[in-house]
């Protein structure tokens, strides 16, 4: 991944408590055209098992990823999107800045580069911003909108990039409006989760409903989620309702278990369609993570926790994902093994075999950051994926755990 942007495109000068981006000529718009609909094809791509990786950074940005440089001028808490786009000393210099990362941090290479290692599929962080300045009215983001006018098309131009690489893409909400979760990956720094006040969640159903309509007909969308990591809400569940029934589109849709997984599963029991449920599996949050030795982590993951997901996916068709999990384990946990590096090799292992074994596939958190990466500072940590292929363009093994939705 090309993490490491050109130097001289824009520095800080810390002196004068200002910043320079130099200029930035964007590309014309990609006319972005995709193939004919094709439901055989599509149900090879929403149904196969998922062996896949997160593009975090790309079109939602945390202070703690790379290129960390995108903080130098940022304003505020400098933790969030919204703190780039207000900053950089102008509108026009956080464009530039934006317009040139969205074009070279990850690209067709890029995409070839995955599904040589054995990537079948991407999961896209989006916020709602992303979809442009249509969207920002009435929002946080409103004042910074126009940083956004181009920023559609380059999402429509990764996917575009990855289907012609033969990964399926999974485009996730990261960011909706209020934030649902108040946390900085959600695009705000102010930590205030206010996506249930009854315009937020309006505003939440619009982006979703666009976001539906143009990617129902594209092969090679596995399926959209509506939220990331929200905050567990007595709205959330008639929240999920809502939105799916507005998106008014046969496309898989993904939710979040607002890590209550037991819950979620047994809501999704009860659905007939093509839901499935995503859980994120960290290791590092904790106290009770944190004093547990790698080995023992490792152990965790191979029974009880292995147990578990294979008793909520059993309970809802098979429709369980993770689709965030890392090699990351605290100092505390790794210290404790005579061999740190091998311990931590074997929990990394253990958890690509347990996910793959007892739910409908994962995406790994992910292509570049500062703390995991998959093709850098982990990457060493991974088996490798060729070893454990799933079946990609031969098979329906998806299908059999998921149960047959495709048409609805």
């Amino acid at each position: 991944m090309n993490t490491h942007q050109n130097d001289t495109f824009f520095h800080a000068n810390q002196a004068h408590d200002q910043c320079y981006v130099e200029p930035y000529i964007a590309a014309p718009e990609p006319n972005i055209h995709f193939p004919a609909f094709n439901q055989e094809e599509a149900n090879i791509f929403r149904y196969r098992q998922q062996q896949g990786v997160n593009l975090g950074s790309w079109f939602v940005h945390e202070n703690w990823m790379q290129p960390t440089t995108m903080f130098d001028c940022a304003s505020g808490n400098k933790e969030s999107e919204y703190d780039i786009a207000s900053g950089w000393g102008s509108k026009a210099s956080a464009r530039a800045l934006l317009e040139k990362h969205w074009d070279t941090f990850i690209g067709p290479a890029d995409f070839a580069y995955l599904a040589g290692i054995g990537i079948n599929t991407v999961r896209l962080p989006i916020g709602y911003w992303s979809l442009g300045p249509e969207f920002c009215k009435g929002t946080l983001f409103e004042s910074v909108a126009d940083v956004y006018t181009n920023s559609w098309s380059r999402v429509l131009q990764a996917i575009k990039w990855a289907g012609a690489s033969g990964i399926g893409v999974l485009v996730d909400l990261h960011g909706a409006p209020g934030s649902q979760n108040g946390e900085s990956h959600s695009g705000v720094s102010d930590h205030k989760a206010q996506l249930f006040d009854s315009d937020n969640r309006e505003k939440t159903i619009k982006v979703l409903q666009y976001i539906a309509q143009q990617l129902c007909n594209i092969n090679h969308i596995v399926g959209i989620q509506i939220l990331n990591e929200p905050k567990e809400h007595e709205m959330l569940a008639a929240f999920y309702d809502e939105a799916m029934a507005a998106m008014n589109c046969s496309i898989p849709k993904y939710i979040h278990d607002a890590f209550n997984l037991a819950k979620y599963s047994e809501y999704n029991s009860h659905r007939q369609d093509f839901v499935v449920v995503d859980h994120h599996s960290y290791f590092v949050f904790t106290d009770k993570d944190n004093t547990e030795s790698a080995s023992g982590h490792t152990q965790d993951v191979g029974s009880s926790i292995a147990a578990n997901l294979a008793a909520h996916s059993s309970q809802q068709r098979g429709n369980l994902i993770i689709g965030e999990w890392s090699c990351a384990l605290s100092s505390q946990s790794v210290k404790k093994e005579n061999d740190p590096e091998a311990s931590q090799k074997e929990f990394c292992t253990r958890q690509m075999e347990t996910y793959g074994a007892n739910t409908a596939g994962w995406t790994f958190w992910c292509t570049s950051s500062g703390k995991s990466d998959l093709t850098g500072t982990h990457a060493g940590l991974l088996p490798s994926l060729h070893e454990r292929r799933m079946p990609n363009r031969s098979g329906l093994v998806f299908q059999v755990r998921c149960g047959q939705h495709a048409s609805t």
